[in-house]
């Protein structure tokens, strides 16, 4: 078993480990574990990223708390570079918990397929993923730059079907204007779901609600 967890040491230094648990019960039903910590110390300080082991045996009768007994004792261990330090606990995440983080990515993921969708204006079609935004702000950008100097407010763009064709800035900045009023409600609509999902307090109810 591979679980994630943190412990902060005495300095304040906070380590991501992977906890390896190895198991035997004996016939009395007593369990022997050997935990075995894996510090990655992927935040500490340039001085202290060595990968350290370390290990703790316990012989107990079997309870929920066995993994978290070890932890205490590598943090009570003076002889461990973990001495003093603090184990944050295990999180527990609920099945309602799992379901409201599962259909709020499922709405994220539905928004951004309809916010990337191509968009429609009384100009013409045009593509809406962030590579057609960048683009159109750039042409935005250089026709104003065009206006500035004096030279005629117009640049060349094209529709998702790949027609050129010239356009003055009051019609570049309207092809903007036109797709963000159809980007802005998804975005909205995906703020009111997620309030829901938040306020969802069984399963059931969380997956009852739909994009």
């Amino acid at each position: 078993m591979a679980i994630t967890k943190q412990i902060t040491n005495a300095a304040g230094i906070v380590y991501d480990y992977h906890r390896i648990n190895s198991v035997i019960i004996d016939a009395q039903d007593n369990l022997f574990a050997t935990v075995t910590s894996y510090i990655s110390a992927d935040r500490a300080t340039a001085q202290d990223r060595a990968v350290d082991r370390f290990s703790a045996q316990i012989y107990t009768p079997i309870t929920t708390g066995l993994v978290a007994i070890a932890e205490t004792l590598l943090v009570a261990d003076a002889t461990c570079k973990l001495f003093g330090g603090v184990v944050t606990p295990d999180v527990i995440v609920s099945d309602l918990d799992k379901a409201k983080t599962k259909k709020k990515a499922e709405i994220a993921s539905a928004r951004s397929v309809e916010m990337y969708a191509d968009k429609t204006t009384s100009l013409g079609v045009f593509g809406s993923t962030e590579s057609d935004n960048n683009k159109l702000s750039i042409a935005i950008q250089v026709t104003q730059l065009a206006a500035a100097a004096g030279q005629p407010a117009e640049c060349g763009y094209k529709t998702v079907d790949g027609v050129y064709s010239i356009y003055t800035l009051a019609q570049l900045e309207q092809i903007a204007l036109e797709i963000a009023a159809q980007v802005i409600p998804a975005y909205e609509k995906e703020s009111g779901l997620v309030t829901q999902v938040d306020a969802a307090t069984t399963v059931e109810d969380v997956e009852s609600i739909t994009w």
